[in-house]
């Protein structure tokens, strides 16, 4: 088993190999805020509340005008929102470690030295800035940045448009370890596992912590969609409402398609570990046959009944909250743009 995995080391020691690797507790989005001396939510609160405070004086000085001041309040929300949601899938995903260590069968120091790869890919700090970078120049080549407002001055456009920018390169930032966490997930179903993977109950507790992470990134594509309906442009393209509605599916996908493939490798594991069973099954129903007595019919009682125990063992790593989240990722799109429909018709 050892020689198979491509990261094999019998004589590595996993604590030496974490100060190696480095893996932080703390995401740069963490330590900028960590000036203020609060945790780190009501950090990104209050630097998200001094930019609108700050963007709201600005504009308000250009222009005399209070029209805009919602659009930057959705952009200073979502500054806020997108860093805390990063934060906290962080700090969750460092709770992964012993998950793995319960269910993937591979030597303690594989899985660990596995597992610290994946986090130093999913938040490698300079790969998450440069998806925030991309991430802003192609909505730029795509039109996304263009709100319709009227200035008077356009230090005012450059104001919303800096607003703008940061929150979309908060956005990419946080795209990227979202991408990688699903590769992740892929990437486990392809390993063996223990039998321990029909019988934990971190299986489901793990897949609401994923659902959780899609619900998350739903409720940030709602608000970047509440921003749009608060400009003048809003979504009033099949343009726009197409690119707003793929987006909707890449989040289905996204929660779909690992789970599915983690659901297929329940389901393998299962019947692998239910045949292994009963051929065990069928030895000790034998045993009991021919020698009657207390200990193997007692025996063989457990054995039906650890068998019946596995053969209802759930196969999905969701259940229906989960389902219930699945349903609002296709449902919010369909509400965005019905309202664009319906504000289209008031004006």
């Amino acid at each position: 088993m050892e020689g198979s995995y491509p990261y094999s080391n019998k004589g590595s020691r996993p604590e030496k190999h974490s100060e190696k690797k480095g893996i932080s507790n703390q995401l740069f989005l963490e330590r900028f805020v960590s000036i203020i001396p609060v945790p780190y939510y009501w950090g990104w609160v209050i630097f998200a509340g001094m930019i609108f405070l700050g963007s709201s004086i600005a504009i308000f000085h250009f222009e005399n005008s209070f029209s805009y001041m919602l659009s930057v309040l959705i952009l200073s929300f979502l500054m806020a929102q997108q860093s805390i949601i990063v934060i906290w899938a962080h700090r969750k995903m460092l709770s992964l470690k012993e998950y793995l260590l319960d269910i993937i069968d591979l030597p303690e120091s594989d899985i660990l030295k596995w597992y610290e790869d994946q986090m130093a890919i999913i938040f490698n700090e300079k790969r998450m800035f440069l998806s925030g970078v991309l991430v802003t120049i192609f909505v730029h080549l795509i039109g996304f940045d263009q709100f319709g407002f009227t200035f008077q001055l356009f230090y005012s456009d450059i104001i919303l448009k800096i607003d703008f920018i940061f929150a979309h390169i908060l956005m990419g930032i946080g795209l990227y370890p979202l991408i990688c966490t699903a590769l992740m997930v892929y990437k486990i179903s392809k390993l063996s596992l223990k039998i321990n993977i029909l019988l934990s109950k971190n299986l489901q507790i793990k897949g609401l912590l994923y659902s959780k992470l899609t619900i998350c990134a739903t409720s940030v594509y709602a608000v970047w969609g509440c921003f749009y309906l608060s400009t003048p442009e809003r979504l009033s393209t099949i343009w726009r409402i197409g690119w707003f509605s793929l987006f909707a599916l890449l989040l289905l996908a996204y929660f779909i398609l690992p789970q599915y493939s983690i659901h297929q490798m329940i389901t393998k594991t299962k019947k692998e570990k239910l045949e292994m069973f009963s051929r065990r099954l069928v030895a000790k129903a034998e045993e009991a046959f021919y020698s009657p007595n207390k200990d193997n019919i007692l025996c063989l009682r457990n054995f039906l009944d650890i068998e019946r125990q596995l053969d209802e063992m759930c196969v999905w790593p969701f259940g229906s909250y989960e389902i219930l989240h699945i349903a609002l990722i296709a449902i919010i799109p369909f509400i965005v743009v019905l309202l664009e429909v319906v504000f289209g018709i008031m004006k």
